[in-house]
């Protein structure tokens, strides 16, 4: 009993039932587990793989209240008070678990810590076994707007006492590495499926197109729509709504931009059709259009984390920094979100100590990164005039690809 009633199993019975089943398709959810488990053992028990399989990913989420055991941000699959007060919720969940087959469970202090969350998220939630759950707890948990879920075993759990969403205050940045994760899924595998930059400036034409947009991208850009549109939701031109797909402010500055260069969308995206089979970089054979999708491309938030990066790199005399100097740089500057970055979902635990910080020699272990990183969204760089180099799609040989900025800033060659 004392092992499926640790704090670990705790809080995996009590994510896969605030929730469940998160992926690609889950696209408003996301939740991360901190580093502090991690580890193999809680006390005397050895976690089992599957209980550490369920709590990632991990990432090392600080706030001002403290380190939450899991940080999750979308409406949880169980009853919450006062729902519509918040579109997308960030919730803190404090587990409290055994040590020994029987003694006390301080849930009260749960309860407390996962309220001391409440001036930076929106939602509140204690988890703890069953039994050692009061009416004294429950009516603490009530007073303090805090959810309380009840967990039988490392497989069950139940919400006992619902949470009321908060007007969250001043989200910090490590909350708000989350969100960004959250909304995009940010930077995966599949995160990019296609490497160059007006793959994702044809959809948003194809979608203000008159005509079916599949219809009309797969005629005139390339034959995978759905890869464009992914593309195009990252980076901000087009929105997924309940109703459909949407242009966004960016991406209806991409079809006036193309009316006034080519004097219509039809006009546009025969001309996009006739690059399909250019190799040649993108700023050459179409510098303008470059240089717009190099605009749109600077306000995603992995693009403006890479190149604060590499400027910051350059400064201290780094001309040709490797992917493990970058990543290293990167979570210097911003943990949270050069984790999100950088690093696959399966290998946080091995490149994060239960404190949070890097273990240095998994960067050197090319299967701690994200592909999407040093081959989709390197190429997507460089052709919009960043980087010098493109990505690779070799694991092995992106440890030692050069990262380097085409015209770093802190790199003058003004006249003096």
């Amino acid at each position: 009993m004392a092992a499926t009633l640790a704090e670990p199993a705790v809080l995996a019975a009590a994510k896969d039932a605030l929730y469940p089943a998160i992926g690609e398709a889950s696209s408003a959810h996301y939740a991360v587990t901190e580093t502090q488990f991690t580890v193999d053992e809680w006390g005397d028990w050895s976690i089992p793989a599957d209980i550490r399989d369920r709590l990632a990913p991990y990432n090392a989420v600080r706030l001002a209240s403290g380190e939450p055991d899991l940080l999750g941000v979308g409406i949880p699959a169980v009853e919450v008070l006062d729902a519509a007060a918040a579109d997308t919720p960030v919730v803190a969940v404090e587990a409290k678990g055994r040590t020994r087959l029987s003694g006390p469970v301080d849930v009260a202090r749960g309860i407390e810590q996962a309220h001391s969350h409440l001036p930076t998220v929106n939602l509140g939630f204690v988890a703890a076994p069953t039994d050692s759950i009061t009416e004294t707890d429950r009516a603490l948990a009530r007073s303090l707007d805090v959810g309380v879920v009840a967990v039988a075993d490392a497989e069950s759990a139940d919400l006992l006492e619902p949470p009321r969403v908060t007007g969250a205050g001043d989200l910090s940045t490590d909350v708000e590495a989350i969100r960004f994760q959250a909304r995009t899924h940010g930077l995966t595998a599949g995160s990019f499926p296609v490497n160059h930059p007006k793959n994702y400036l044809g959809y948003a034409l194809a979608l203000a197109a008159d005509g079916d947009t599949k219809v009309v991208y797969e005629t005139n850009v390339i034959g995978i729509a759905d890869a464009g549109r992914r593309g195009a939701i990252l980076l901000g031109l087009v929105a997924d709504r309940p109703d459909g797909d949407a242009l966004t402010h960016a991406g209806a500055e991409v079809v006036r931009f193309a009316r006034r260069r080519h004097g219509s969308v039809r006009a546009a995206l025969e001309e996009f059709d006739s690059w399909s089979r250019k190799r040649q970089r993108f700023t050459e054979y179409a510098p303008r259009w470059a240089q717009f999708a190099r605009a749109v491309t600077t306000t995603y938030e992995p693009a403006r984390l890479l190149v604060e990066a590499l400027e910051n790199l350059h400064a201290a005399g780094h001309e040709a920094p490797t992917l493990p100097v970058l990543a290293r740089r990167a979570v210097e500057l911003d943990r949270p979100l050069a984790v999100e970055v950088f690093f696959a979902e399966g290998s946080r635990a091995a490149v994060l100590t239960r404190e949070g910080d890097l273990v240095e020699a998994a960067l050197e272990d090319p299967a701690v990164y994200k592909s999407g990183l040093h081959f989709q969204f390197k190429a997507l760089l460089y052709h919009v005039g960043i980087l010098t180099s493109r990505g690779t799609d070799d694991a092995a040989a992106a440890l030692a690809d050069v990262w380097r900025l085409e015209e770093p800033v802190g790199v003058s060659t003004d006249a003096v």
